[in-house]
């Protein structure tokens, strides 16, 4: 579900809202609806009398001649033949990298539509490298970066430091643990703290002995290099650069408006496909040169026909008002639905 609602139906969100029916538009429906079917009939024995609902009226009002319940139907199996592992793999990677951005962000205090210049990545191997590549565009749109770069050590991201866990190994190796603590010491950290992350354990040779070492009794400290602020998981790490400029504080004002203007939209009942009409009055400041500066994506963004400031609307038309806070700046908003 997550996947879903979270993946699927967000990033396609443009595709459904296509005014033209063309090949992509009904391609995102049909798959959408292919997979509403398809955890309908999968949830029918655990959650029976809304998935019949919704089942009836997903399927029965479209085809007469289906099964008249879902459970009448037999219960889904998976495609072998229809999987592509290859993409499935690199679409976990994509959602990793795009969560680890998004904790680092938050760790910087750094709220999600502030664009920022440059997310960094680094992961194990050259194939996800490759992969990230290929998902480059995708990610810098979910971490809200203008540029994603694969870079291929660690060490140009954070510095690290492992220490042993004294607590747990002092008991465990006694009389041995000099000789490991100077086995671990001797280590690159980077190294350690990337086979710690995927593996879980680190085996280290101390006098000819193996030693086995798990992620509990090593101690990983991190330092971000200056200006970044880091996340990682997994093998991957991701730096985000917090340097703010203007011009990204004015695209971030331009992206609350978005959030803002949208929240008004479903305030005044409209539809989600309703096109409206905006008028604004804003005191000269950031918030106003971002109405200027971004009207054409604020109006891509809300599904607006116009964009204008200092307008009204002419005649008994229904119009809803707000008053926002955006940044520092008090801005007036006016919409009302376009005709058809």
């Amino acid at each position: 579900l997550d996947d879903l609602s979270n993946w699927y139906v967000r990033r396609s969100r443009r595709r459904f809202w296509k005014s033209e029916a063309d090949a992509d538009k009904v391609a995102a429906y049909a798959t959408l609806y292919h997979v509403l079917v398809s955890m309908v009939k999968l949830l029918a024995p655990f959650v029976p009398f809304m998935t019949e609902a919704m089942y009836q009226n997903l399927v029965r009002q479209v085809d007469a001649g289906a099964p008249a319940s879902v459970h009448h139907c037999l219960y889904p199996t998976a495609d072998e033949a229809a999987l592509d592992r290859r993409l499935l793999d690199k679409m976990r990677l994509g959602i990793t990298t795009a969560s680890l951005g998004r904790a680092a962000r938050s760790a910087a205090d750094l709220k999600l539509r502030q664009p920022l210049a440059r997310a960094r990545v680094n992961v194990g191997t050259q194939q996800e490298r490759d992969d990230l590549l290929e998902l480059a565009e995708v990610l810098a749109e979910e971490i809200n970066v203008k540029e994603l770069e694969v870079v291929s050590e660690v060490g140009e991201l954070v510095n690290y430091k492992v220490l042993p866990n004294n607590r747990l190994l002092g008991p465990r190796l006694g009389k041995g643990f000099p000789q490991v603590r100077a086995a671990l010491m001797a280590l690159d950290p980077a190294g350690v703290a990337h086979t710690l992350q995927t593996s879980g354990q680190i085996t280290l040779t101390v006098q000819g002995q193996a030693i086995t070492l798990t992620d509990e009794e090593v101690l990983v400290q991190t330092e971000s290099k200056g200006g970044l602020a880091v996340a990682s998981d997994k093998g991957v790490t991701v730096a985000i650069d917090t340097t703010l400029t203007p011009a990204l504080v004015q695209e971030g004002l331009a992206r609350d408006l978005v959030r803002a203007i949208n929240t008004m939209r479903k305030e005044a009942g409209l539809d989600i496909s309703d096109r409206i009409h905006l008028t604004y009055s804003a005191a000269p400041g950031d918030t106003a040169d971002a109405l200027d500066n971004y009207a054409g994506y604020i109006a891509r963004e809300t599904l607006a026909v116009s964009l204008a400031a200092s307008e009204f609307p002419a005649g008994d038309v229904d119009q809803y008002t707000q008053t926002l806070t955006i940044g520092d700046n008090h801005v007036v908003i006016r919409l009302w639905k376009a005709a058809n």
